[in-house]
């Protein structure tokens, strides 16, 4: 079978070929503390999200978003399919213990040990129809976590007190 095609056709279809569609599969990962203790406050929170994000940056992980509680992390990110799950996992757990016990020593105490992280994980995967929706729930209920009505008096206290804990 031959065909005349025009000299720009031709030539560009001896290029390099590249895939019109890329696909990314979605997923909600949670892991806790060990012993699921609510040690988190909000500075190791904050230290957190940065973590995530650098290292989701360094390793090319679509990261939508990352929300924690006192002692858990929900991370939903995206991922080619040649890449692994339980791969990524283990680079954001692993990073995340080794700069927190870093940054904040009281951890060590609070947590008893070198370890931040249990060792399960829960995984879920998002349909793209609802990654937008998921995101959303993840920021409303921990949003609700640490905007307590408390007096700004009594609200000094439990950080003076998590501060010397």
């Amino acid at each position: 079978m031959e065909t005349n095609l025009a000299l720009p056709v031709q030539q560009a279809l001896m290029q390099r070929w590249e895939p019109l569609y890329r696909s990314q599969l979605h997923y909600l990962v949670t892991w806790s503390t060990r012993g699921r203790r609510p040690v988190l406050k909000q500075r190791h929170i904050d230290a957190i999200h940065a973590l995530v994000r650098t290292a989701c940056e360094d390793r090319d992980f679509g990261l939508v978003e990352v929300v924690a509680g006192t002692d858990h992390v929900h991370v939903l990110f995206g991922l080619k399919p040649a890449q692994s799950v339980a791969s990524a996992v283990r680079e954001l757990k692993g990073r995340t213990t080794m700069a927190l016990l870093e940054k904040f020593p009281e951890l060590r105490v609070w947590l008893r040990g070198n370890l931040v992280w249990d060792e399960r994980y829960a995984v879920e995967t998002v349909s793209p129809l609802r990654v937008e929706r998921v995101s959303d729930r993840l920021k409303s209920t921990h949003r609700s976590l640490f905007e307590l009505d408390l007096p700004q008096g009594e609200l000094n206290e439990r950080e003076d007190w998590a501060a010397a804990s």
